[in-house]
């Protein structure tokens, strides 16, 4: 590289130089900068996804902490209690096969589509079951309502199931030993029927619920007493709906950002805000953020979603009652970095407009230089061919060009002055044999004359 920088000319070394001094200069300086501007940026980023993830795990515990609020006070409510001892006294008095009775009057009869069930709050049997129906029904139905939940299940001690709101297939049967014992709500019955302490909670997370079309559904449950007597469970269904609206909430995450809830299956338990479908048991996300969040980890970290997409993921962990689910929110790369993206983009492109203005001034001092320097060099070559005539450029510039034009210039004078002495001498050597050759002439003529004579 230096050998083949010495053989070039000054007019394009110079240039070469200058361009690559500027070139090392700008990229030096540009990756320092950028390099400091991407961590401002990145950091930005970060906080922006943690922040928005503490923001949407304290939205979630605080409504978690409402849930097991509103059992308890349900649970300690003179209306709860009184309906759960009435309905199951009155199942006790029903004739015939309960199950069978109540059913029919609530569900196969009822004129009120499936779904809709709970609009119904008298069979108008005349039994006293209806009549409490009517009593307690429209009371429930509005706290449900209220409060958003799927629905509200009472329990007698021997677990049949005396009383819910919305009425599926579950409804008037036994949850301790019937054909539904097995599901998550008889297992919610079950631990809270086994564990006779006031305050006590069960919680079951989402899985697909058969008596609901194998929809997703989760149940919490508690003891009830009354006057310290116990007298049966009180369970919910926990909603889906709000738990959707408080992590679909997409303030802050742009057109690409998302957050959502995580199983310890790793099937999620929240929809998609990108989903036109459920996704609650049904999307699968096993991904490096997941798993650390389940391993009681939480953080920031570079990733792929369960797209396959690059994301900045922010992951922490959920702890409720003896369950673990992940909270995670993830942003695009691109549009998580858009800003440090554009800024490189402009780094770059001011480095490229810096390279061709350096470029250019190098080409221009380049030629400032190598013009008179070229013009020098000819001179020099003419004089060193004996072209006396030839001027020397430069004379006059201040710089050192000017002082190798003036020495130079010198060399020409004494160049000059050497050749008219030698001129000189040569003239005077010609006029000296022309004075020998006119004395050898004389003579010559003198001693011819003598001769003569």
């Amino acid at each position: 590289m230096a050998a083949k920088l010495t053989s070039l000319s000054i007019a394009k070394k110079i240039p070469i130089i200058i361009v690559l001094v500027a070139l090392v200069a700008i990229v030096s300086t540009g990756l320092l900068n950028t390099m400091r501007a991407e961590k401002a940026v990145s950091h930005i980023a970060g906080e922006k996804l943690t922040a928005i993830l503490e923001g949407r795990k304290s939205a979630l515990a605080d409504w978690l902490k409402s849930i097991e609020g509103d059992l308890d006070v349900q649970a300690n409510n003179p209306t709860i209690i009184s309906a759960l001892r009435e309905f199951s006294n009155a199942w006790k008095h029903i004739e015939g096969n309960p199950t069978d009775v109540l059913q029919r009057l609530y569900i196969t009869d009822n004129p009120n589509k499936t779904g809709e069930k709970d609009n119904l709050a008298d069979a108008k049997d005349g039994s006293h079951y209806s009549t409490l129906h009517r009593k307690y029904h429209p009371y429930i139905r509005t706290f449900l309502k209220d409060k958003g939940y799927y629905d509200i299940f009472l329990f007698d001690p021997d677990g049949n199931l005396v009383y819910t709101v919305f009425k599926e297939l579950d409804y008037a049967t036994n949850l301790a030993s019937g054909k539904w014992s097995k599901t998550d709500l008889g297992n919610a019955f079950k631990a809270a029927n086994d564990n006779r302490n006031a305050g006590y909670k069960a919680f079951l997370d989402f899985n697909p619920y058969k008596p609901s079309n194998n929809a997703p559904a989760s149940f919490i449950s508690t003891p009830v007493f009354d006057h310290g007597t116990y007298v049966g469970v009180l369970a919910l269904q926990m909603p889906t709906g709000r738990m959707n609206e408080l992590l679909q909430n997409k303030e802050g995450l742009g057109e690409t950002g998302e957050t959502y809830l995580v199983g310890s299956d790793k099937l999620m338990r929240s929809d998609s805000r990108f989903s036109e479908e459920s996704t609650i048991l049904k999307r699968t996300v096993d991904t490096k953020q997941v798993k650390s969040a389940l391993a009681g980890e939480s953080g920031l970290i570079e990733s792929t979603d369960y797209l396959g997409h690059e994301v900045v993921a922010a992951y922490a962990p959920l702890k409720f009652n003896n369950t673990v689910w992940a909270v995670i929110v993830e942003e695009d790369y691109d549009e998580a970095f858009a800003d440090v993206i554009a800024l490189d983009n402009d780094v770059l492109m001011q480095s490229l407009i810096a390279v061709v203005i350096f470029t250019l001034i190098g080409w221009f001092i380049g030629r400032s230089f190598a013009g008179p320097i070229s013009k020098m060099t000819h001179a020099m070559n003419s004089l060193a061919k004996g072209n006396l005539d030839e001027d020397v450029p430069a004379t006059n510039r201040g710089d050192e060009i000017g002082q190798m034009a003036r020495a130079v210039e010198i060399f020409k004078q004494k160049a000059i002055e050497n050749d008219r002495m030698a001129q000189q001498i040569e003239r005077d050597r010609g006029a000296a044999e022309e004075a020998k050759q006119q004395a050898i002439r004389a003579f010559s003529e003198e001693i011819s004359r003598l001769a003569s004579a």
